[in-house]
């Protein structure tokens, strides 16, 4: 398992005794030194071939250039602009997750760990930029967020705005520091060691190669991977945050307990939550604003339209083929069918639902979601041979 690599915690304890030894008004040198030790350990504890590291050199210093060149376009078309630096790096990803899908084995140039994380951050700080949100970043700091080796696997995703604050003012590492880090690091790896490992043998994963299976098999491995994914996924969000905090660098939480979720959305508030918050910042509300220009009163057919591009964008980010699409499009009809639900539902001032109201709609909740990662897991074909 990663986190378990002893060349991490060397790269972290040497990164966070530059930090502790820079005066703290040093702030660009501190990043400095982040942005050597990232692209170091993508190399030498995730094993990255050199090219694929001069590759993501090449990335940030197209969108560097990029935000530049198109600083004049953005004023009289921010999303124009914001397209044009991003497509290449689109163009450069989709075709590497089309070779995969394909069966073929793409060079890493093509596609490698972490690309999917990348592109999100290029996106959000491209559209930042160009919104004048943000100020066009120092490519050092560019460099240090994109290759931020705690988070840069699978998250969770900080923003540019989230992680220079985090730079400008890192979190002291003092003893309550440290047994809150080594608390955490126990609570991820039990988490992946124990529960996703005892889980995992009777989960859908098991199912994956078999030639049928039966209507039993699929709900037991349902509710079964349900445990797994949460236990390995929010797991490794707890080493990540931990680490993370051991260089001083605060990193944003990425679960908050989503199997209680007494609905589909707040689920996806709970859930992956820097991941979920990008689809409803920059693909969300964007595509709703421009259906919105479009069709203008129909704000039921916006709101259908948007969750189906957002959570189909969602389903080919997490894989490329049918099954993934079809597990977006499960969790867009899902939330349509929620709020649809609750706009026509006259709320009730004062009137709070009873515990056994609350308690079958997590329990509901839960059970969709579960049904849901059987798109998620298996090939559609296989799905034809339930029993």
């Amino acid at each position: 398992m990663t986190f378990e690599s002893t060349r991490l915690f060397a790269l972290l304890a040497a990164t966070a005794a530059a930090w502790t030894l820079l005066p703290p008004e040093r702030t660009r040198l501190r990043v400095a030194v982040l942005a050597i030790a990232s692209p170091l350990a993508l190399w030498w504890w995730l094993g990255l071939p050199v090219e694929v590291i001069a590759m993501l050199g090449a990335a940030v210093a197209w969108i560097s250039l990029g935000l530049v060149a198109t600083r004049s376009l953005a004023l009289r078309s921010s999303m124009t602009a914001s397209l044009l630096v991003f497509a290449p790096l689109l163009v450069w990803w989709v075709i590497g997750k089309q070779l995969i899908a394909m069966g073929e084995h793409p060079i890493d140039l093509l596609y490698f760990v972490g690309f999917s994380y990348f592109l999100v951050k290029a996106w959000t700080l491209i559209r930042d930029v160009h919104e004048g949100v943000l100020a066009r970043p120092d490519p050092i700091v560019m460099i240090a967020y994109f290759t931020f080796f705690p988070t840069y696997i699978s998250g969770p995703m900080h923003q540019l705005r989230e992680f220079q604050a985090a730079l400008d003012k890192p979190l002291a590492l003092d003893g309550e520091a440290v047994v809150g880090v080594v608390f955490r690091i126990l609570v991820g790896l039990l988490k992946i060691q124990l529960i996703a490992a005892v889980f995992h043998p009777m989960s859908l994963t098991a199912l994956v190669d078999a030639d049928r299976v039966t209507l039993s098999q699929l709900v037991r491995g349902a509710f079964a991977y349900s445990v797994v994914i949460w236990a390995d996924f929010s797991g490794y969000s707890d080493l990540a945050i931990a680490t993370s905090r051991l260089i001083g660098v605060a990193t944003p939480e990425n679960f908050n307990r989503p199997y209680l979720a007494p609905n589909i959305r707040e689920f996806w508030q709970r859930w992956h939550i820097s991941f979920s918050r990008t689809l409803t910042s920059y693909v969300f509300v964007p595509v709703s604003r421009a259906l919105g220009r479009l069709f203008g009163a129909r704000r039921k057919l916006v709101m259908v339209v948007a969750y189906l591009v957002t959570f189909l964008i969602c389903g080919y980010w997490h894989g490329p083929t049918t099954n993934f699409l079809a597990w977006g499009g499960f969790h867009a009809v899902g939330l349509i069918v929620f709020d649809l639900y609750r706009s026509g539902k006259k709320p009730k001032r004062g009137v709070k639902p009873s515990r056994l109201g609350r308690s079958l709609a997590i329990a509901g909740t839960f059970i969709f979601i579960s049904l849901g990662w059987i798109l998620f897991v298996l090939p559609l074909s296989l799905l034809g041979t339930v029993r």
